[in-house]
């Protein structure tokens, strides 16, 4: 009707989005009233300019939106207070939302008042419903995803179908929101001008310990993630090679837990183990770079073994030269370490 004035254009370009959403059940075509208002509120939406800018960015209008193929990857905080509107907005928009944790996912939805229907999409689905979502971005249909709590891929899923959408030549905008790994870097005190994240650290017995080797001898701040059942045995491990080593242990950020521990390998461990409750949730662990050299304090046992061999294939002046040069490490002081170690 003409009587809309500028809103003849928002139902004529929308109403495509509008049937996808009775048709994905969002909205209870049965129910005209509940109808009437999501037309409505998304109109004045639209006509206040917030809505079309807010879910996508870079300008695009809902018009230039509509066909164009895209996955939206939406950080959700663990604190919901903390999501942006822009995250909200495009998550109320995408055709469909595939979700790490759909039970947890419904928490977040029914808080703000997103219908958007959703799918699970885990670590154990997402090579199974790689085609699907292919197909339905393909159909021009736009997709979100999320998951649990944080960046989707950052240790969660979304590796598969963002490599497959990208090679497909369908665009992947991030919606960007917090990160308990940078939130954990900027409070704990150690130095940001270099730093390395690692994710979750190996479960195998041997790779660990060759992870732990690296951790020793870097001298950049390394951030790590890890388990309620994990975190105590993981740092015992840490403190066997360092026991003095400065790391700081963030737990269940920006929740109502929310608990940080400084200082000594060593005193960190005393502090968790002996608190009520202190090893629940989730940890982020931020471990001080090693402020003295490699030549001063450690030989990995990978180079020690090189070492061995090539002390037994040459003369001692000559293997102790090639793995001076090899591992950077003063001749002197590599001697010294070799008679320490045996």
């Amino acid at each position: 009707s003409n009587s809309f004035g500028a809103q003849t254009r928002f139902i004529t370009c929308r109403d495509d989005e509008l049937f996808s959403k009775f048709n994905h059940g969002s909205i209870d075509w049965r129910n005209s009233t509940n109808g009437i208002h999501w037309l409505i509120n998304s109109a004045e939406t639209i006509l206040s300019g917030d809505s079309p800018k807010s879910a996508v960015g870079a300008g695009m209008t809902f018009g230039e939106l509509e066909g164009a193929k895209m996955v939206m990857i939406v950080d959700v905080p663990q604190n919901l207070e903390d999501i942006s509107k822009r995250a909200v907005s495009t998550l109320s928009n995408v055709s469909l939302c595939a979700a790490e944790n759909t039970r947890n996912s419904k928490k977040l939805m029914n808080k703000y008042n997103i219908r958007t229907k959703m799918i699970s999409y885990h670590k154990y689905s997402e090579e199974s419903k790689l085609n699907f979502l292919i197909s339905t971005l393909k159909s021009g249909e736009d997709v979100g995803l999320i998951s649990d709590a944080g960046t989707p891929l950052i240790s969660d899923p979304g590796y598969l179908l963002v490599n497959k959408a990208l090679e497909e030549g369908i665009k992947v905008i991030p919606i960007p929101g917090p990160s308990s790994l940078i939130a954990a870097l900027s409070v704990s005190g150690m130095p940001l001008d270099k730093f390395i994240f690692y994710g979750f650290p190996p479960k195998k017995k041997k790779a660990l310990e060759t992870f732990l080797e690296k951790l020793a001898v870097s001298d950049k701040t390394s951030i790590i993630f890890e388990t309620k059942l994990r975190i105590i045995g993981f740092l015992e491990a840490l403190a066997e090679i360092n026991p003095n080593r400065e790391i700081f242990v963030a737990r269940e950020m920006t929740k109502l837990h929310e608990s940080f521990y400084r200082g000594s390998v060593v005193k960190v461990i005393e502090e968790l183990s002996s608190q009520k409750n202190a090893l629940r949730g989730e940890f982020v662990l931020v471990i001080g770079g090693n402020k003295k050299t490699i030549s001063e304090d450690f030989l990995s046992k990978e180079q020690e073994k090189v070492t061995q061999v090539l002390l037994k294939s040459m003369k001692k002046n000559e293997a102790l030269n090639l793995a001076s040069k090899s591992f950077g490490i003063k001749k002197n002081s590599l001697y010294k370490l070799l008679l320490k170690e045996n």
